[in-house]
């Protein structure tokens, strides 16, 4: 595994220690017994981001291990109106607790907002998918730097029964060959190198357009602009995942409504 050795390990260790603490209180049998497939939760997420122009995933995330706390009492459910008001297509929301402060409970408390909804977080199994769907999500993030040999294309494939869009995150050329392979439904590309947590947007501008467009091609990471929106857009981006610009923002619904009015404009 990549991770291993990097400042990616940590986190993964604090994932492993919570996944294994909820599979002795819920087993893997268990969830699912109690998923029901709900492939409308699919079409949803993807039909909200394949559209004739940029559209933007806003994400709710109180803490980053790379800059530290950003709005650690920002209400979800404020936050997320904010972001739909402001023309947001769809909503990330990190459920990892220990690195980003994030939680389960989250996705339900955003789900007011009517905007799609993203269970962002480290998934190891297919448990993990599971509890997405139990908890609200429309889609999930599967990173390929921690997913290896076959476990990728397993998890996409739990994904894909339950109904649940899988969006498959990539930051180098043979990541970006195994997520095509797995056929996701969105994959993205990371300018954040999750193991060492620099941040590039030239990644996105070299990988991106090898997307084909069959794809929902997401833009992650290092967007706090609008010039940087522009940036991904020419680079062949359905989407792009903004996090710390909007978390920051003093006023998210304005500045995403600026974003979006100046992208229509040209």
């Amino acid at each position: 595994m990549k991770a291993r050795g990097t400042r990616l390990e940590p986190i993964l260790d604090s994932v492993r220690v919570r996944l294994d603490a909820r599979r002795r209180e819920r087993p893997l049998a268990e969830l699912r017994r109690e998923a029901t497939p709900d492939p409308t939760r699919r079409a949803r997420f993807v039909g909200a981001l394949k559209t004739s122009e940029l559209e933007v995933i806003a994400e709710i995330k109180r803490r980053s291990p790379a800059k530290g706390d950003l709005a650690v009492a920002a209400d979800p459910l404020d936050q997320a109106q904010r972001y739909a008001r402001g023309g947001a297509a769809a909503l990330s929301v990190l459920t990892e607790e220990d690195h980003f402060r994030g939680s389960p409970d989250d996705l339900a408390r955003v789900a007011p907002a009517g905007l799609p909804r993203l269970r962002k977080d480290f998934l190891l199994d297919e448990s993990m998918v599971i509890e997405g769907l139990l908890w609200g999500a429309d889609a999930v993030l599967l990173l390929a730097c921690v997913l290896e040999g076959a476990l990728l294309g397993e998890l996409c494939a739990a994904a894909r029964e339950l109904g649940v869009a899988s969006l498959v995150e990539v930051h180098d050329d043979e990541e970006l060959a195994r997520a095509l392979a797995v056929e996701p439904d969105l994959v993205g590309i990371n300018a954040r190198d999750l193991t060492t947590f620099t941040i590039d947007l030239a990644t996105v501008e070299r990988l991106l357009p090898q997307v084909p467009a069959r794809f929902v091609r997401v833009a992650e990471s290092g967007i706090a602009t609008l010039a940087d929106l522009r940036r991904v857009r020419a680079a062949g981006a359905d989407a792009a995942l903004v996090g710390e610009a909007l978390m920051r923002a003093g006023d998210p619904e304005a500045t995403l409504r600026g974003w979006k009015e100046a992208l229509r404009a040209g």
